[in-house]
């Protein structure tokens, strides 16, 4: 459904601070219109937020010491900030959608899958030449991308009650 704006941007633009308040306005509507997808994208920021600490302060360490080299420890160490970030990620461009173009949502799952995949490639294979003590793992793609499926997952059921499609 096109987006319908009181005034048009252009229409504010000659009088001071009239651009930022019709901006403001035109996030204000966009943020109401999905108010529920923002709720659920910021619930899986948080999410993933406490997630990164919680495996960076806690997990990690508790698991090196007590299961060393194990399959769960290296998944811990080398993969699971990973997976939420590929879920953060997610949530961070939805929610960035939300509020310029709602209508412009990432739903599919293909399209998340593919969405991150192309970031991946440039998280793991661009930016190593740019940040030295970066290092390219195609295992953290499938972490990534994992990641996204799982944000798929949990927005599937509430998708009808949030208006997440």
């Amino acid at each position: 459904e096109p987006m319908a704006l009181c005034v048009p941007c252009h229409a504010n633009a000659e009088r001071p601070g009239g651009f930022a308040r019709s901006v403001a306005r035109e996030l204000a509507y966009n943020a109401g219109r999905a108010r529920g997808a923002l709720m659920f994208d910021l619930a899986v920021l948080a999410f993933c937020l406490v997630g990164f600490y919680s495996n960076e302060y806690g997990l990690k360490p508790f698991a090196v010491v007590t299961f060393p080299d194990s399959l769960a420890t290296y998944l811990v160490q080398c993969h699971l900030n990973d997976f939420l970030g590929g879920a953060a990620f997610l949530a961070y461009t939805n929610l960035l959608l939300d509020l310029v173009r709602p209508d412009m949502r990432i739903r599919r799952l293909a399209t998340s899958l593919v969405y991150l995949l192309l970031c991946g490639l440039f998280w793991e294979y661009a930016a190593p030449l740019f940040i030295k003590a970066s290092t390219a793992d195609p295992l953290d793609l499938v972490a990534y991308m994992t990641g996204a499926a799982t944000y798929w997952l949990a927005a599937r059921p509430l998708s009808r009650h949030l208006h997440l499609r």
